[in-house]
């Protein structure tokens, strides 16, 4: 078996909804807990193409030290490819939304989203990449609790 045939079912499991649903769960708690404010709608767009590609994911903090914008000046690369990221990742998101909606893993008050029960701990997760992605789906939810939506988008380089 070649290693692109390995990796097939890896990037299913990552572009499962209830995994994406889990993460944008993970990343509204933990943005609820930073700053008691519900995380808007436009800012749940940027979580996934923060957590999914590894390159990404793999150089974001294990903890909030770093305010996003002190993390972009350091890594440019991310910033240049986040655009891109953002667009192919915006229908994976949407539908995400729906699984977390659905199943009652998200409300929404607004314009802005909540979680009415603390997802499962990081540390409970099937795979060491599961947890790895969960953790920084919650430094993400810390980061945006904490920056207007248009300022993100505009530190990020995308267009809503």
């Amino acid at each position: 078996m070649t290693m692109s045939h390995r990796r097939v079912p890896e990037a299913q499991a990552l572009l499962n909804t209830a995994f994406g649903a889990y993460l944008l769960a993970t990343s509204v708690h933990a943005a609820a807990k930073r700053s008691e404010e519900a995380l808007s709608w436009a800012s749940a767009f940027l979580v996934l193409p923060f957590v999914l590609p590894t390159d990404t994911r793999n150089d974001l903090p294990t903890q909030a030290v770093h305010s996003m914008s002190a993390w972009l000046t350091e890594h440019p690369q991310h910033r240049a490819a986040f655009a891109d990221r953002a667009a192919a990742l915006a229908d994976y998101t949407r539908a995400s939304l729906r699984t977390a909606l659905r199943h009652h893993a998200l409300t929404v008050t607004g314009s802005a989203l909540r979680c009415p029960r603390a997802p499962k701990p990081a540390s409970a997760a099937a795979s060491e990449e599961v947890a790895d992605c969960a953790r920084r789906a919650g430094l993400v939810g810390r980061w945006l609790a904490v920056v207007e939506p248009t300022q993100a988008y505009n530190l990020l380089g995308v267009c809503p």
